[in-house]
């Protein structure tokens, strides 16, 4: 098998991200919710979240829905200190899903292992995905989260844009912070000419993905972040870590009025 977009195997991944869970276990609780599918063998599908009642009014973050878009995954593993740390400074809850698709992670597809689409099907009944959507929708409605933030990667712009449902004082913040990194999209996407980005988002895009769904449960602001996989890796993992920091600060001034 070749190596992955990420440079690592899921399962080498999941030992990575565990040891630095390990060192929060304090305050924080890896926990697998059951068995995605995989080739040739089924993996966990795992979450890290606050311990404790104070899991709602939070940020949920998500990644690794694509198996050619590494750097959300990275950047979860690379700067988990630093993300947990702010979290807990800030007080914020946090729950975090860092691979959601190991299938795609491990053969650089954007499927399960029967070729449906993971980013789909969370809502309005289209697009059955299989046992992995439903164990995440299942764990995410517990959480009930403020704002919602899925890490994702586009390959073929050279822009950044926005999913966003909610929120457009924030939505306004995040298109503002990647536009510091890299130039935004205005106009047609160039994989769906149909499709808009104004000022940098695609606004109430309702197409069943995770971000569609927890728009549905409540969230304040939920989004999907598109970065272009032609950029250079750690521009791209940049980006994503100030995205986080921007939707951190954002749930410590809600929860503070």
């Amino acid at each position: 098998m070749a190596a992955p977009a990420s440079g690592m195997f899921f399962r080498d991944y999941l030992k990575a991200f565990s040891r630095a869970a390990a060192l929060w276990t304090d305050h924080f609780e890896l926990v697998t919710l059951g068995t995605a599918r995989n080739t040739p063998k089924a993996s966990p599908l795992v979450r890290l979240a606050t311990r404790g009642p104070r899991r709602k009014a939070g940020l949920m973050l998500m990644a690794g829905f694509h198996g050619e878009e590494p750097a959300g995954p990275l950047t979860l593993l690379h700067h988990l200190h630093h993300i947990l740390g702010r979290a807990r400074q800030l007080k914020v809850p946090l729950s975090i899903y860092p691979v959601v698709n190991p299938n795609g992670f491990d053969h650089h597809v954007r499927t399960t292992t029967d070729g449906s689409f993971t980013n789909a099907g969370f809502v309005h009944g289209e697009d059955a995905t299989g046992p992995e959507v439903a164990l995440l929708a299942a764990d995410m409605r517990k959480f009930a989260p403020d704002v919602f933030l899925d890490l994702h990667e586009d390959d073929h712009e050279k822009r950044c844009y926005l999913y966003a449902f909610g929120d457009r004082r924030l939505a306004a913040r995040l298109v503002e912070t990647e536009e510091a990194f890299l130039p935004v999209a205005r106009g047609p996407l160039l994989h769906t000419l149909s499709m808009q980005a104004v000022d940098g988002q695609i606004r109430d895009h309702h197409d069943g993905s995770a971000e569609d769904f927890m728009s549905h449960e409540g969230a304040r602001g939920s989004f999907a972040s598109e970065t272009p996989t032609k950029a250079p890796m750690q521009v791209r993992m940049a980006l994503d870590l100030a995205l986080i920091d921007v939707c951190l600060d954002s749930v410590a001034e809600h929860r503070k009025r």
